[in-house]
């Protein structure tokens, strides 16, 4: 008769609680007698029998007989030692975390002194852009506005930002993100922006954004700055007072135009809604002379899902050429993203 572990055997099945219940009726009993009592074979309480006893429930005796084992006892037996155990690491984690703690305050004030006179200060270093970012985070007091356009992170810095903004969350600090429509479609994406909403943040959505940012209480700006290389870009840490007061602006606008991530959740056609809004952010951007190339990039979609709008429109309205859609777009007002549905 093979041996179970807890790892294998977390729960109780019905057998085995029926087999449980059948042993303390009738204590004393072999296996042969339990299962005729319960009307199967003792094959089928081999199972049984092992997660029983790695539980502690059930004892068997050198005649091969079983006795039930009390609940209160089984705990105590098989799990005192667990919770010492677990206790025990538990202080140990404590203990190291303690020991990392008390050497945040020496590290935020050198890295304040460090950029404390300069205006803009660029990084580029992963390790770097890590420190700058979890810093101003933890040394944030009162907001984070944050502006994040695309769905999936297309480099690492956008999987900081993502973990920024959920510690801000988690300390209280007042965050207000945008994301773009287009977010919603991505499974990962949704996911985090109900987590981070669940944690006080609050969400709104557009149809299109400008580059990334992260503004903290309004006198510290981060801004990615594009490289050589896309997937390792670097990042510009704002000082200058008038610098971060054109992105705070910026946000507002954005924010007072974009809509609440709730209201368009709970919207029964808010699938729909999300391709309005692409749509005429598409016809928005075609009428203004941007190519397929840039509007999926503004937009976060792939090219080929831009000029099948973009033909999907032309249809509609008949026309034959760009320029004639983008003629007929601004006159019917379909530029107007408020206005498509």
């Amino acid at each position: 008769m093979r041996t179970a572990n807890m790892g294998e055997f977390g729960e109780l099945a019905d057998l085995d609680i029926a087999m449980y219940r059948s042993v303390l009726r009738g204590p004393g009993q072999t296996l042969a007698h339990i299962a005729e009592g319960m009307e199967v074979s003792p094959d089928d309480l081999d199972k049984s029998v092992a997660r029983l006893s790695d539980m502690g429930l059930l004892r068997q005796s050198a005649d091969d007989t079983f006795t039930a084992v009390s609940p209160m006892l089984a705990e105590a037996t098989v799990l005192g030692s667990e919770d010492l155990e677990l206790g025990a690491r538990r202080a140990a984690l404590e203990q190291r975390r303690d020991a990392i703690r008390r050497l945040v305050p020496d590290w935020n004030a050198a890295l304040s002194a460090s950029t404390r006179d300069v205006s803009v200060d660029v990084v580029s270093e992963p390790a770097a852009i890590s420190n700058a970012l979890m810093h101003y985070t933890d040394t944030c007091q009162r907001e984070i506005l944050s502006v994040a356009p695309g769905r999936l992170p297309t480099a690492r810095i956008d999987g900081r930002t993502r973990l920024a903004n959920v510690y801000a969350a988690r300390r209280g600090i007042k965050t207000r993100a945008l994301y773009q429509h287009s977010a919603l479609r991505d499974r990962a994406t949704r996911s985090y922006l109900k987590d981070l909403s669940g944690l006080g943040a609050r969400i709104r959505l557009t149809s299109s954004l400008p580059g990334r940012s992260l503004v903290f209480d309004r006198n510290i700006a981060l801004l990615p700055v594009p490289t050589a290389d896309p997937a390792r870009p670097a990042l510009a840490i704002v000082h200058e007072p008038n610098v971060i007061a054109w992105v705070v602006a910026t946000f507002e606008q954005l924010w007072s135009e974009a809509e609440p991530l709730e209201e368009i959740v709970d919207s029964p056609h808010h699938g729909d809604y999300e391709l309005d809004q692409t749509r005429a952010a598409i016809i928005r951007l075609m009428a203004e002379g941007e190519k397929d190339e840039a509007i999926s990039r503004r937009l976060a979609i792939s090219v080929r899902t831009c000029r099948r709008h973009i033909a999907d429109y032309m249809i509609q309205v008949g026309a034959t050429s760009r320029f004639q859609a983008g003629v007929i777009a601004a006159r019917a007002g379909h530029t107007d993203s408020s206005g498509s549905h």
